[in-house]
């Protein structure tokens, strides 16, 4: 049973790792990238690549609006979507903290609620 997966972040490193095992086992898998490009490695497995930001709300919404127009609501959700500012914590702007914390915490939050509305009308 093919399911619509979306991958946050999904265009390399873990993401992409995770998007393609989705793709191998037949699912229907999505994937956001901040460029909207699908990575080779995905190609010519029906995957789709969304541009998005996950610390935007109205792109998250627009994303999810063209994944449920082409591939239906999305049943499994990876919010792998996230960004680092390696250095010394002493060394951490406010700026870089709080860049951290709206990327990888609520950033996975807004996607969570924003899919959480399909899942719950297909009662999962």
């Amino acid at each position: 049973m093919s399911r619509v997966v979306l991958v946050t972040g999904g265009n390399r490193g873990i993401g992409l790792a995770i998007a393609e095992a989705f793709a191998a086992a037949g699912d229907q898998v999505a994937i956001t990238a901040r460029d909207g490009k699908l990575p080779a490695e995905l190609e010519g497995t029906g995957a789709i690549a969304v541009q998005a930001d996950v610390t935007d709300t109205a792109r998250i919404d627009a994303a999810f609006d063209r994944i449920e127009a082409e591939l239906g609501p999305v049943e499994i959700l990876v919010a792998n979507a996230g960004i680092t500012r390696d250095t010394l914590i002493l060394r951490m702007s406010d700026d870089d903290i709080a860049s951290v914390i709206d990327t990888n915490l609520v950033g996975s939050l807004r996607v969570a609620r924003r899919a959480a509305k399909g899942m719950l009308r297909l009662k999962r």
